[in-house]
């Protein structure tokens, strides 16, 4: 995981985005130049040379020219609005998922941002790296994340996965007691919605978990893991939990299922 600034954007960016570096090179002219300007070729040799054989070398020497021999700049094939996009949300602690909720359409369609991530994944790594970040790409869940690459980097990360973690787990738990299936807390049709906050508001132990992440209440929650796109608003008081957040719960319930029968 990351954090504000390793998993990272707005939902007003989620249709913007990218970015990516190659040096220019420039080095056949002046290989050819030296090559001129110091061997003499024998006149016996040069005049073995055939005309077509000529015509040939010619032709190789102009295909070496500084316009031939430029490397396509990645920079120039990727949008920049989307790069400009991504980054604006990996600053924010936001996560890249691979759909989105369309909520004129109410459905989920694909995020561009994330098209653009993986269709130019060498250009991101590179970019993020000069930056000071890895650029990650969970691929169980369906999302990009980054974070930083210094060692002594701060614990903010750590903390923020923490909360998501103590939060999806909480709301994860509460849909099972409630008969319903953890698919369906994933799925926009379902989710959850202003009543189930209401709910987990009046249970003590939940707000106590809270309270130990430092989060207020429940709303300041769910807007917590909303807003770094492990849940998408589907309308005025109903929410359901994205891929990202769905690869999160559902490994937490492994751990957990799996420490239980250890023990």
């Amino acid at each position: 995981m990351s954090n504000d600034k390793d998993i990272t954007t707005e939902a007003d960016d989620v249709n913007t985005t990218n970015s990516g570096y190659k040096p220019k090179l420039d080095a056949g002219e002046n290989s050819s130049q030296n090559t001129n300007d110091n061997t003499q070729v024998p006149n016996d040799v040069g005049s073995s040379v055939s005309g077509d054989e000529n015509d040939d070398q010619e032709s190789a020497q102009n295909n070496l020219s500084p316009s031939n021999q430029q490397i396509i700049n990645s920079f120039e094939q990727v949008n920049a609005q989307h790069s400009a996009a991504i980054f604006r949300q990996f600053n924010q602690g936001k996560v890249i998922t691979k759909l989105v909720y369309d909520d004129i359409n109410a459905k989920n369609i694909d995020n561009p941002l994330f098209t653009c991530l993986f269709n130019s994944s060498q250009h991101f790594e590179s970019l993020y790296q000069h930056l000071g970040y890895e650029l990650c790409l969970h691929s169980a869940g369906d999302f990009y994340y980054v974070r930083e690459l210094r060692a002594d980097s701060s614990d903010e990360a750590d903390d923020n996965a923490l909360k998501v973690q103590a939060i999806l787990l909480q709301l994860g738990r509460y849909y099972s007691q409630t008969g319903r299936e953890l698919e369906q807390l994933c799925q926009a049709q379902f989710g959850f919605n202003e009543n189930d906050l209401l709910t987990l508001s009046k249970d003590d132990e939940s707000l106590a978990i809270l309270k130990a992440i430092k989060i207020d209440n429940w709303p300041k929650a769910i807007d917590f893991i909303t807003i770094r796109n492990f849940a998408y608003k589907t309308g005025g008081n109903s929410w359901f939990i994205s891929s990202a957040g769905k690869a999160f719960l559902f490994n937490l319930v492994e751990q957990y299922s799996q420490f239980e029968q250890d023990h």
